[in-house]
Order: C-alpha cells, then structure tokens, then sequence
C-alpha cells in the first residue's frame, strides 16, 4: 500500500477540502509534506519525488502570472499536489489560468476557503504524516511501493540520484552505490556525521569479504551504523551499496530491497550500471548528477571536446537496432571518435562536429539523410555543441519536454536542431498565457482560418517545413506551384502584409507554429 492524494482527501483536516482542478494526478504517491510561501523561483533546483505543497500563496497573492510560474517549478522539483489555505481572504478566488494550468499538471489543487481558519498548516501536516508512518509500518513491500513511484517520475527526472533520494528518505540513511572502477552515485540524508566520499567506506570495508556486512562507529560523539553489500548487475558485473545511518538501524534484509530496486530501475528504463564500459557516460550524463560524468571523464581520460555535440536519433516505426548499426557505420567509415547508447528508446551519440569541415559536414549530411529514407516517422536531431557536461544535460532534458511540441509544430520536417527546440519552449510559452502577444499572433491565425484552413495549412508547410521554398511547397502538398502562389497571394491580401520580410515573416512563423500547436493540442 502507499498514501495517495485520494487517500489524503478522506483525512479529518481535508474535509472542508475541495478539489478544484488537477484530478487526473489524485491517485500520485504522496511521502512528504512541506509548507512553502515565498517563492524565489530561480532557487527551484532540487528535487524532491512525491511531496506535497501547502501554501496561501501569500508572497504572490497579486500576480497571477507568478502563481503560474510556481505550479510549473512545483511539478517540476517533484510537487504532486498543493493545498491552498485561506482563499477568500488571501487570494479572493483561484484564477481561472491556474485552474486550467493545474489541470494540465494534472497537479491536483486543493482549496481551503478563508471560513475554515480553524484549520491550520499543522493539522494537514500532522494527519498526512502520520498516515503515511502508519501505512510505512503496516507495509513490508517497500520493492513494490518504490516501483509504484518511479512509474509516477516524469521521464526526465528517472535519475539514479533520484531513486536513491527515494530509497534514503524511506529508510532515514545515507546511500552510496558504486562499482569496481569507483565511480559512484550518492544520495545525504540530513543530518549526516560522517563523509559522503567512497573514500571512507572503502577504506572501512577494504578488508570484508563479498556480501552482507555492518559496522558500528563513534563520530562526533553520535553513533553511526555503517553497511556494506555487493550484489551482481547483468551477471558479471559486481556493484556495492553503501549506507550509513544515525539514529535507524538497518538489516540485511533492508539492503537487498534497496540493490533490488536499484536493478529494478535500471532495467526498466535501460539504465546502465557498467561503470567500466564507454558507453554508460551517456547514462552518466543523462540520467545522473553532473560529478558523476566528470569523474568518468576524468578517468577515461576524455576531454569533453570530444563529444561536445548530441545527436538523438529515433527509428519512427522501424527497428531501433538495425538503425543504430547503420548509423554507426557511418561513424567508423569516417573515422570519427563517438560514444553511444540507447537512451529513453531513442539513440544517443556524442561526437564533436564542425560543419565548416568538409568531412564533418559530409557525415552529418549522411546521417540525416539515411534517418530521413530509413522511416517517415524517423526523427534527427543534433545541438551545436555544449560548452560542458551540465550543458549537455541540459540539452538533452529540453529536448525531451519539447519532442511532443516539436511534433506539432513541425510536421512536415524530422531533421532538429537547438533552434527547433527553443521555438518549441516559447510556443508551449505563449500557449500557456494570455498577453499581448499570444492574442495578437492568435488574431494572426484567426484572419487566415476565416477563408480556409488551406491558407493556414498551405503557409504552415510554406514558412515551417519548407524554408519559403516554392518548389518545395507544391511538392510537399501535392499541389501544382500556381496554386500554391495563388493562396500566398491571397494571404497578402487578407492580411495586408508582405510575410516574407521582417519582422511580419517572425510574427507570421510563431502565429502558425502556435496554431499548429494548439491545434493538434485540442
């Protein structure tokens, strides 16, 4: 079992609650609550999987748009739902913007009117937590329960930090996993007495034999229990737990749960723990704390020069294995260095390019052209290059949260880049909002649709897909080249416009890329 949000609503302090938008997320995992009021938004850099958020919303009472803000970095940082005390007397009424955001969230909004002051903060705290010890306790299937919530992750956020995060806030530990070429990943539970460098565990454990082993150790004047288990990753492959705890106690059993869902993990989502091979710095980078990756290049020694570019290819409907031995071919037909692996279902490749070499630019030609003949629905996209691993990430992260926009905008076109992504982002922006500018892009788009969706759908394939390309237009539609200048024409007069110069050509691209996307959003 595990305390549900719909769990939560039958709580004695929820029951002048009211569920008011985001009731498709009432069934996420809940396992800790925090109060939050003043929010700094660019301070949202840490994770924390399954909590839930109470607040008034006090600092930002005025600003609807700032309100909007803090529900996005709520999702984003782990929130799976917030309670919102005392409106009618904080806030007059929840904005009609952050219903409908919430509900997009699926972040379930719990209002709590101003006439039920006598309950407080504490009274939610007290009653969601102690449901959630009581179930903890009654509950020895801690391997399933940990699954139920990394099912519930966004995609982006499946890190092996993160699991771990789970796994030590469960048990009250500090956690270290790590494998024979000593890299590692780690997880401080707070307060921590002793050293989270697998420096000191190794050196506390060099001597113990595989398996299970604990010790006891006297740290500033506070006992520390210590622990050691090896376990064995696709076979040949021995990796080590380390834990360390203060005032919890943990046994053989707990340790083999927690390696169990650490394989669990990393077979569900492709994550490799092979430490040794050249290939897991892509998992390194992508689904990991930066100093992981560094420490593997700085082992390895690669200079990050070397792959500072990211190439993600996906194989539409066609066979990802097949698509990937092809793409490597042309890598070694090049002699070009690159590491790669398969990530979220998708191929990932870290090479370095410059597209003023002629070689470089030879294969990149080659790589995307093959992707584009291997399947329809085959999708390429490579960066300009990051200056760091962080970058990298980063890159790769955009990327994810754009691909369902970057599909609707771009529907005629499968070669990306990070110009392609950052379109995306504003698009999903403007989508979201109500300004100025989305209403004068819409009004755009509104114009064009009185005639005919074949204006709009015409311009689209014209402006978006075929870089106002004539030629390419009446190809791609299946149309003769006077027709299409005819509907060009037409959309010159309606709108009393040359969109082929700037700045109308910028405003008439996003006006059709927001169309498209809202579009095939509704």
């Amino acid at each position: 079992m595990s305390i549900t949000i719909r769990d939560c609503l039958n709580l004695p302090s929820f029951s002048f609650g009211n569920v008011v938008a985001g009731k498709n997320g009432l069934d996420k995992i809940v396992s800790s609550v925090s109060v939050m009021e003043f929010f700094s938004l660019s301070d949202f850099d840490v994770f924390t999987p399954n909590e839930l958020i109470i607040s008034a919303f006090y600092a930002i009472k005025d600003d609807v748009e700032k309100q909007c803000e803090a529900l996005k970095e709520l999702a984003d940082t782990g929130a799976i739902a917030l309670v919102l005390f005392y409106v009618g007397a904080v806030i007059p009424e929840i904005d009609e913007k952050v219903i409908n955001l919430a509900d997009k969230l699926e972040l379930p909004l719990i209002e709590l009117r101003s006439e039920n002051y006598s309950i407080k903060y504490s009274d939610i705290i007290t009653d969601v937590m102690t449901a959630i010890i009581q179930d903890q306790n009654a509950s020895q299937d801690f391997i399933d329960t940990t699954k139920k919530r990394l099912e519930q992750l966004p995609f982006e956020v499946r890190t092996m930090e993160n699991l771990l995060n789970i796994i030590s806030n469960h048990y009250k530990c500090n956690l270290l996993l790590t494998g024979a070429s000593q890299l590692y990943f780690q997880s401080q539970y707070r307060p921590t007495y002793i050293s989270g460098d697998s420096d000191f565990f190794y050196e506390q454990f060099h001597n113990a034999p595989t398996g299970y082993w604990e010790k006891t150790l006297m740290v500033q004047d506070k006992t520390v229990h210590i622990y050691k288990m090896d376990f064995s990753y696709a076979s040949n492959i021995r990796m080590t737990m380390y834990a360390s705890c203060h005032n919890t106690v943990l046994d053989e059993s707990i340790l083999h749960n927690m390696c169990t869902c650490t394989l669990f993990f990393s077979t569900l989502w492709g994550y490799s723990l092979d430490l040794s091979s050249p290939e897991t710095l892509l998992s390194l980078i992508f689904k990991t704390e930066t100093g992981a990756a560094n420490r593997y290049l700085n082992a390895a020694g690669i200079p990050f020069s070397r792959i500072a570019n990211l190439i993600i290819v996906s194989p539409g409907s066609g066979d990802i294995q097949e698509l990937k031995a092809h793409l490597l071919a042309f890598f070694y037909d090049y002699k070009k260095y690159f590491l790669e692996d398969i990530i979220d279902n998708q191929i990932a490749i870290l090479s370095a390019f410059d597209l003023t070499n002629s070689m470089d630019a030879a294969l990149f030609e080659e790589l995307w052209r093959f992707t584009d003949k291997f399947d329809p629905k085959a999708t390429f996209f490579m960066n300009e290059g990051s200056k760091d691993i962080a970058a990298l990430k980063r890159t790769y992260m955009d990327f994810r949260k754009s691909l369902p926009a970057l599909y609707k905008i771009f529907q005629n076109r499968r070669n990306w880049d990070t110009h392609d992504i950052m379109l995306s982002q504003e698009i999903i922006a403007l989508a979201e909002t109500e300004n100025k500018r989305t209403k004068y892009l819409s009004n755009l788009a509104e114009i064009l649709k009185q005639d005919s969706d074949d204006l709009l759908t015409t311009l689209g394939v014209y402006m978006i897909d075929c870089d106002s390309k004539l030629n390419l237009t009446a190809q791609t539609l299946f149309l003769h080249r006077n027709t299409v200048t005819y509907r060009l024409n037409k959309v010159r007069q309606l709108t009393n416009t040359n969109f082929t110069l700037m700045p109308a050509a910028y405003d008439f691209y996003m006006a059709l890329a927001l169309w498209r996307y809202q579009k095939m959003d509704g």
